[in-house]
């Protein structure tokens, strides 16, 4: 059997691309956490770029499709959100505040919905609704 050494990959180039925090010796579970907060991390982000092109395409076309997508979006970022751990911050005054915002975002949500349906909005007020829910996810997660 050949072995083709075209394809070897070095230990060096993989062990570049592992981003550890530079603190001395780290432990396998520090180690672990950071990596899992550095996917939860990207993982938001990529849900939080998702809602916005769903915004875009929502202030385009008006159509209740898109309104669909747009809430079920928002709705799987606050379940992601949650569920990733960002109520880890025990604080009392956290909790009410990320209660606050998720209530505003679900708000927001029924007054887009109430506008869309109106069919008398304005298309400013339309992407201003749009880019206050962007900023409180923004906001849930920071």
């Amino acid at each position: 059997m050949k072995v083709n050494h075209d394809f070897r990959i070095s230990t060096e180039q993989v062990r570049k691309d592992i981003r550890v925090p530079n603190q001395g010796k780290l432990s396998f579970q520090s180690i672990m956490n950071h990596q899992t907060e550095q996917l939860q991390t990207g993982h938001l982000q990529h849900l939080l770029a998702e809602i916005e092109q769903a915004g875009e395409r929502l202030a385009k076309s008006r159509h209740f499709r898109e309104l669909a997508k747009y809430k079920t979006l928002v709705q799987n970022y606050l379940k992601e959100a949650v569920s990733l751990g960002l109520e880890l911050k025990k604080s009392h005054s956290w909790n009410q505040r990320m209660l606050k915002i998720i209530e505003t975002v679900d708000q927001k949500l029924l007054e887009l919905t109430d506008r869309l349906l109106d069919q008398e909005k304005e298309n400013i007020h339309l992407l201003e609704l749009l880019g206050e829910i962007k900023g409180l996810l923004i906001n849930l997660y920071i």
